[in-house]
């Protein structure tokens, strides 16, 4: 009888019961002790970036030029792009807008090709629709 539960409470378990008896891990309530991750190191920086040397370098403009000079002003680029800002469609259209009529008629063209696919990728997809 003791033999047919035995077989019964073997099948029941399937392939667990199938192993020693010393390789089964019966818990006694003890925690594991957790993995605890070390900390990252420090990175190492390099505070002398041009990006980081020249931080703040127009703040004093309007302290020494009597507030005359704004640091839009300062920018060096295209005319028609200082102190503006904009995703590409907006800017291809500004352009087109202040020197198309002086561009050569190639870049024009490009131009235009530009504006038609970002105005067609700017309907299709974004988070404006």
């Amino acid at each position: 009888m003791a033999a047919l539960v035995q077989a019964a409470g073997r099948a029941l378990l399937g392939r667990a019961a199938l192993l020693p008896r010393a390789a089964r891990s019966i818990s006694c309530g003890a925690a594991r002790v957790p993995h605890v991750k070390e900390p990252p190191q420090p990175k190492q920086v390099d505070r002398w970036t041009e990006k980081r040397a020249l931080f703040g370098v127009y703040d004093n403009v309007g302290i020494l030029g009597d507030f005359k000079a704004h640091p839009k002003d300062l920018i060096v680029g295209p005319k028609w792009l200082r102190g503006w800002r904009g995703n590409e469609l907006q800017r291809c259209i500004r352009k087109k807008q202040v020197v198309g009529d002086r561009m050569f008629v190639d870049d024009y063209h490009k131009l235009n090709k530009r504006i038609r696919y970002l105005y067609r990728r700017f309907n299709r997809t974004g988070k404006h629709r």
